[in-house]
């Protein structure tokens, strides 16, 4: 028999039966209800009650906080904004009333001292209105949508918690799409995969009284602005549309949960859209509309409401279902809206109606996702995208099907800104950023700006970094690359199936930062178009590109691995001449950061931490123009030589310091391997970091986990000089912190041979990471 929607039994003083409440999680295991509306029809009574439920128990207690408490109510709205304290605002009072246009706090962090507080609000406010969404995602509160007693609204407003005096503020979306007019309906905020951070809403009802079954996400930019983004129906079937529903965000996937059609006899399923793959499915029906609900891991409730097969008096059932353990329904008609019989989708009765067992094993209480990442720290996705070059098709793929990967984790003993630039930085840009034409020009010594041209860019970034620190704090989402190596095929096939930073087509800057790790010279044919298109980019939108720097930006590296001889070439200069393009290079080299702290809790840097890195401090305070030393004299000099040198143990079996053999062939020592117990002391002592990226290292599958996954090696040109056939990768780091990677494979094309062979033959490439043997 299908398994749908269980009924537990409750204990305590629990409410009446009402409809048009709230029930607000507020704590792992703690939820209140507030308001609602109880009675039979045409006898209905608005209330002001507040109770309180163990959901570990199904314990119903009645509070009686003291304060100034908001009046009875119904179709109002209500958000946690901190644990134990919830606001919330609006709704109807009966007889065609509605109540006041206040905000109101109810803090419970002192059990005995529960008290609602009015809170301050200067200013315009959204209105009196009901049947209106209100969310927080920190530090904002958003309002959407709604009656305000004549008409519904498709306004927003927004109320930052953190800023004082609070002020309510209308938002003006930046495009003129946007949901239409509506009242119940419901939103909620995603908090994981490629939504993470927006509002997204679904159906309600509109002012001609048509059911909805749109979905949109409302997302803020790091500029300030906000926009609506209609999501797409890819697969499955959509949802039937409805009102008076409720929705819950499991992981990345929005669940929404009962409600009303035209036919108010009718059950409507238990909708769910999965925001990374754009797919609809369909669970059992709770049998509810104008209910409340909240969720818990992978488990649903809902409490109260209307039964659509006695819709004349609400219930106050308390109802759960086990996402994970749902029955799919597959033959949902969204024309006929037909449903299975009551027998098909009534769940059966378990045997301790208290609480079933898997609904006891699956209680994890959702965390803030600062909670999340303190428990769980960033997480690598189960899938990776990978492109077929021949046919354009971006495609997820397991990440244990990842031969060289999956062999390495398992640890065996080896055998724009808003800046309005103009200029040097566009033409460069306008010239050379094209992911999806550009070719190798058949002429080899050509470049498209000539040595003043590329001289003005170095004097135009280098005014850019000298306003930054050594260690960049980043926000996610954010994409990182690793080495390049002059691979500007490489660079351009990876914006181009991945998306690139500009602000017109096929550009996801106004959303995505970009951060590259070094490396961007040497061995390659077209150091010049990598590196004058990223300084570009950098002039263009300082505060979204960030670019490291790698050991290969250095003089006395650059000089013999073929950036010098390219700058002579191609900008046809005397390299060695003080003024000369190449030396402006170096010189900006000397102003790039050493690291980045992507939002407190990943580290980017591109080598490694060696034996003498201990602390974030130590990286913030090496002063600028750096210049490497060759052969280190000092503890700074040192420290500079691991952060861009050493490399990770062959395997997480090798533990402490050791000699870097493959890079110090002369045995003295100064270039490291560092083990996982050095990646685990690092993490511990720079709280609140989990992760560290990091390049410099060729590795088959273009990116490798390390100390059990707490640190990633990321290599972004494939097939290392011609010789190791590897992969190449970036790094897609989420809102929510989890790291997705992206791939592109080598091709097969004489054009895209653009190792310079010379190079190579006189200075054979570092070998790639060791591969484990197959088990």
């Amino acid at each position: 028999m299908p398994v749908g929607f269980e009924f537990q039994q409750q204990q305590g003083t629990a409410p009446d039966a009402r409809f048009g409440h709230t029930t607000t999680l507020v704590g792992g295991n703690r939820v209140v209800l507030f308001g609602g509306a109880t009675g039979d029809v045409g006898r209905y009574t608005i209330t002001g009650d507040t109770f309180s439920l163990d959901i570990q128990t199904n314990t119903w207690e009645r509070i009686n906080p003291t304060g100034d408490a908001p009046s009875p109510r119904a179709a109002h709205a209500a958000a946690c904004v901190e644990q134990s304290q919830l606001v919330v605002y609006g709704g109807a009072t009966g007889g065609g009333s509605l109540s006041s246009d206040d905000l109101y706090l109810l803090d419970l962090r002192i059990p005995d001292r529960t008290a609602w507080l009015p809170v301050p609000v200067q200013g315009s406010t959204p209105g009196r209105r009901y049947g209106h969404t209100m969310t927080f995602s920190k530090p904002v509160l958003v309002v959407f949508g709604g009656n305000n007693g004549q008409t519904a609204e498709n306004d927003i407003w927004v109320l930052d918690v953190e800023r004082s005096p609070f002020v309510w503020r209308e938002v003006t979306v930046m495009v003129p799409t946007s949901p239409l007019p509506r009242v119940y309906h419901s939103a909620e905020v995603c908090r994981h995969g490629p939504a993470a951070g927006m509002m997204v809403t679904f159906g309600g009802r509109t002012a001609n009284n048509c059911s909805l079954k749109d979905i949109w996400g409302l997302r803020q930019h790091r500029d300030g602005r906000w926009d609506w983004v209609h999501a797409p129906d890819k697969r499955g079937n959509p949802p039937l549309a409805r009102f008076q529903h409720t929705s819950v965000f499991h992981s990345s996937k929005l669940l929404v949960i009962g409600g009303r059609g035209s036919e108010v006899s009718t059950p409507l399923p238990t909708a769910m859209y999965d925001t990374e793959t754009c797919e609809w499915k369909n669970y059992p029906s709770s049998n509810r509309f104008r209910h409340s609900s909240w969720g818990v891991g992978s488990v649903l409730y809902c409490y109260g409401g209307f039964d659509h097969r006695s819709p004349s008096a609400p219930t106050k059932d308390l109802q759960v279902l086990d996402i994970s353990r749902a029955s799919i329904i597959e033959d949902v008609s969204a024309e006929t809206g037909q449903q299975p019989t009551e027998e098909a989708w009534e769940p059966p009765r378990n045997q301790n109606p208290q609480m079933p067992p898997t609904v006891r094993e699956t209680r994890q209480g959702p965390q803030p996702v600062d909670a999340v990442l303190e428990a769980h720290g960033p997480r690598v996705a189960n899938m990776v995208h990978v492109v077929n070059d021949h046919t354009d098709m971006v495609r997820q793929v397991d990440i244990a099907t990842l031969a060289e990967e999956g062999r390495r984790l398992a640890g065996v003993a080896p055998t724009a800104s808003a800046n309005d630039v103009g200029g040097i930085a566009n033409l460069t840009i306008d010239g050379l950023l094209k992911p999806s034409t550009w070719e190798p020009d058949p002429r080899p010594d050509f470049f498209l700006l000539n040595s003043d041209e590329v001289s003005q860019l170095c004097d135009e970034v280098l005014q850019v970094l000298q306003q930054e620190p050594m260690v960049l704090k980043v926000r996610a989402p954010i994409k990182v690359y690793g080495d390049i190596h002059g691979q500007y095929g490489d660079l351009m096939r990876l914006f181009g199936k991945y998306n690139y930073p500009t602000d017109g087509e096929g550009g996801d800057i106004e959303t995505t930062d970009y951060l590259f790790l070094g490396d961007y010279v040497d061995r390659g044919n077209f150091s010049l178009e990598v590196m004058c298109v990223l300084l570009a980019l950098k002039v263009k939108y300082p505060k979204q590109i960030h670019l490291l720097r790698g050991n290969h930006e250095d003089p006395m590296i650059n000089s013999i691995y073929g950036f010098k001889e390219e700058c002579k070439r191609r900008l046809r200069e005397d390299p060695d001449e003080p003024y000369s393009c190449w030396n402006k290079f170096n010189y900006v080299f000397e102003w790039m950061p050493v690291g980045a702290v992507i939002d407190s809790a990943i580290l980017c840097i591109h080598g490694g931490i060696g034996g003498s890195i201990e602390n974030l401090a130590q990286l913030e305070a090496l002063e600028r123009p750096l210049q490497v030393a060759q052969v280190p004299q000092t503890d700074l000099e040192q420290r500079v030589t691991d952060l861009l040198w050493s490399d990770p143990t062959d395997n997480d079996n090798q533990l402490g310091v050791i000699a870097n053999l493959t890079r110090d062939s002369d045995g003295q020592g100064r270039i490291k391997k560092f083990g996982p117990d050095r990646v685990d002391d690092f993490l511990k002592q720079n709280h609140p970091l989990k992760l560290i990226v990091r390049a410099h290292e060729c590795v088959m599958d273009g990116f490798e986990r390390f100390a059990n996954g707490k640190l990633i090696t990321l290599f972004s040109a494939t097939d290392y000089c011609g010789t190791h056939k590897n992969a190449g990768a970036l790094l897609f780091i989420r809102r929510d912190l989890t790291v997705v990677p992206k791939l592109i494979y080598p091709v097969n094309s004489p054009q895209t041979r653009t190792w310079d062979n010379s190079i190579t033959e006189f200075r054979p490439p570092t070998p790639p990471r060791p591969a484990a043997p197959r088990q």
